[in-house]
Order: structure tokens, then C-alpha cells, then sequence
């Protein structure tokens, strides 16, 4: 292999690298296309060790960005936050014992993680429990069902990334170019060897990063006014790496809808079967857990089949398997897994209750599934 040859592959394996998304395990990720609709991602490859997941983003133009969601596991309420500890299980602390604190990654109560992010979902959350804290008793349910409601309006998110749609128009163009700057014009201009048109192509590749640098900041500072220190980070990276300055947008784009629910998102940019497979998966998640009678579960739970009503679609169906595989007769009601034998608890999310097939839809195989 030539030396361009091998130079070329370092370069591709350092992009593929810029490529991974490396989210938490809980998140929901959809991807962002050109014209303003989107996907969802399927279940990443999870690191359990380090609780974290990677997702891989679309390695070729048109680039289309991941949108990372993300919803806290904590149970609020006028009284207290309720959150899990691994080694205590469920704690309930009241509004005037609670110290909230975060760090760039994590945001504390009483100096145990309740939730884990990025900068901007750290902020967000720490001043919503900062207000929660310091608001009287009568003003904390408001508060809770406020931010709720914000975070379930699915309206809202589909005008916040129309928006981004159209201020990022430029930004998304320049990225797209700057990959056939560099793995298309850079190589031919190597493989000639004509100074002059190597040293062109060199300037392309350098101002075109610049630019997108310059875009990025104004556009992250004008989205994300809080988060400084990712700003900084970023924007340096993306001036000095022109692999970098290719993923610009996903950078800015993953931290977008952090404030809305993953079926707000996905109402605003998911396909009606996509809408309906996420819907079932949320409004099951948020029914069937250990929280499901907490006054904050039941307030979520509400909203979410309002959502789902709102596109058409019947909560209650979305409760139950629509097919029933070939000689099994409890199903979990949590995730749908399916078992030929009586037991008390799902080995899949480890959700106890299973439930007992009444009179299924339809009849299929196991071979079939």
C-alpha cells in the first residue's frame, strides 16, 4: 500500500471514530435528516461497566445528526424527590433536607447522582430543583406540572427544530462540502503533487474548518447560552481538526430537544409507525415500574396518553401484544416479552407482574417472529 493509501485509511479510521455518539443507556436517539423529519435510532452497543451506551451516527453526506433525549429516572412531588440508590433502593427526601449540586456530567441531591448528562441537561436540571427547593409548598406543584406540560408539548418541540432547521442551513452545508474537501479534493491534490494545487486545496480544507468553527459558536451560544465550557471545547476542536469540523452539527444538534420528552420528539419528526412504536414503549415504561402510583408517575402518565390521543391513537391498544407467539401464555406488560411458563418475574427489564393471555389478536410461531 502507497503512503496516500495508508495516510488516507488513518484518516477514515479517525473519522469513524468522530462518528460514535456515546449517550447514556436510558437515552432515546432519533436522527435528524435535511428536510426536517427524523428516526429513531435502534438500541445501541451498551458499555455496562462505565453505564453508557454508543450509537453510530450516518458516516456519509447527506449528514443527518443525532437528537439525544433523555428523561430523569427522579420522582418529584410538593413534599419531596424520590429517586433510587443502588445499595438503599427508593429514598425519599423532603424539599427543606434536599442540597442540589452538579458537576459538569452529573447533578447531585445530597451529594448522590440523580442524574447523568451533558452540560446543558446538568443545568437545565439543576435549576429546575434549584426553583422546586426554593419555592413555598403551594407553588411546587405548579412548578412540576408547568415544566411537564412544557416538556410533553409536542407543538413546541416541532417549532424549536424548525427553527434550528433554518438558522443552521449554512452550517449544514459547509459541513457536508468539507467532507468531499477532505476525502475527495485533499487526496487528488496529494496524488498530483503540483505544489500550487496541493497548497490550494490545503487553504480550502483550513478556511472551511475556520467557518464552521465561527458558525458553530454563534449558533451554540445563540441555542445553548449556559453551556460555556462544551462551547469553548468544542469550537477549539472543530478550528483545529478538519475531521472534527465534518461533525460539527452533530455536536450542536444531540443537545437540541433535551428539554422535551422523547415522545414530544418523536412526535414532532417520527413517522406514524415509528410514533407508534415509541408511544407504546413510553406510556408502558412510565405505567408498569416501581413508581407507577407516585403522584409525578401518575401526572406523566396522563400526559403522555394525551399525546398519544392527540395523534390518533388509543392508549389502551397500545397495552397489550398484538400477537401472540405459538404456546406461550404470560407476556410481560412492561417490555412484551413472551414466556411458555408460569413465573413471577420478566427476564428481560425484570418488571414482576406478569400478566396471563386472555384472548390474543393473532396466533403466529415462534419460527415467525
Amino acid at each position: 500500500m502507497t503512503e496516500l493509501g495508508s495516510l488516507c485509511l488513518i484518516v477514515l479510521a479517525v473519522y469513524i471514530v468522530q462518528c460514535i455518539c456515546w449517550v447514556s443507556p436510558d437515552s432515546v436517539v432519533f436522527v435528524l435528516n435535511f428536510r426536517g423529519r427524523g428516526k429513531r435510532k435502534g438500541q445501541g452497543f451498551v458499555w455496562s461497566a462505565f453505564d453508557t451506551a454508543a450509537f453510530f451516527a450516518n458516516p456519509l453526506p447527506p449528514l443527518s445528526p443525532p437528537l439525544v433525549t433523555q428523561w430523569p429516572a427522579f420522582q418529584l412531588d410538593p413534599d419531596a424527590i424520590v429517586f433510587t440508590k443502588p445499595s438503599e433502593g427508593s429514598v425519599s427526601i423532603p424539599w427543606d433536607k434536599v442540597a442540589i449540586t452538579h458537576s459538569d456530567s452529573k447533578v447531585l441531591c445530597n451529594e448522590t447522582p440523580i442524574f447523568k448528562g451533558d452540560e446543558t441537561q446538568v443545568l437545565g436540571y439543576f435549576e429546575l430543583l434549584q426553583q422546586i427547593r426554593q419555592a413555598k409548598r403551594s407553588q411546587r406543584e405548579q412548578i412540576i406540572q408547568k415544566w411537564l406540560r412544557k416538556s410533553m408539548n409536542t407543538q413546541s418541540a416541532a417549532r424549536h427544530l424548525k427553527v434550528f432547521r433554518r438558522r443552521s442551513l449554512w452550517l449544514r452545508i459547509v459541513s457536508n462540502l468539507q467532507f468531499f474537501f477532505l476525502f475527495f479534493l485533499l487526496p487528488v491534490a496529494i496524488s498530483t503533487y503540483v505544489p500550487r494545487i496541493l497548497w490550494m486545496a490545503i487553504a480550502i480544507v483550513v478556511v472551511t474548518s475556520i467557518a464552521i468553527a465561527v458558525e458553530f459558536w454563534s449558533l451554540h451560544r445563540e441555542l445553548f447560552t449556559k453551556a460555556k465550557d462544551t462551547r469553548f471545547k468544542a469550537t477549539i476542536t472543530t478550528a483545529l481538526s478538519p475531521i472534527s469540523a465534518i461533525r460539527a452539527c452533530d455536536t450542536l444538534c444531540r443537545d437540541l430537544v433535551v428539554n422535551y420528552h422523547p415522545l414530544a420528539v418523536g412526535g414532532a419528526i417520527c413517522s406514524d409507525a415509528e410514533f407508534e412504536t415509541l408511544a407504546g414503549e413510553q406510556l408502558r415504561r412510565s405505567k408498569f415500574n416501581v413508581f407507577a402510583n407516585h403522584w409525578y408517575q401518575k401526572k406523566l402518565e396522563a400526559l403522555i396518553e394525551q399525546v398519544i390521543r392527540q395523534k390518533g391513537l388509543q392508549p389502551e391498544q397500545l397495552l397489550v401484544p398484538s400477537v401472540q407467539t405459538s404456546g406461550c401464555i404470560v407476556y410481560c406488560p412492561r417490555c412484551f416479552a413472551q414466556y411458555v411458563s408460569e413465573r413471577s418475574e420478566c427476564a428481560d427489564c425484570r418488571y414482576e407482574g406478569l400478566v396471563a393471555f386472555k384472548k390474543p389478536v393473532e396466533s403466529v410461531s415462534a419460527e415467525n417472529i
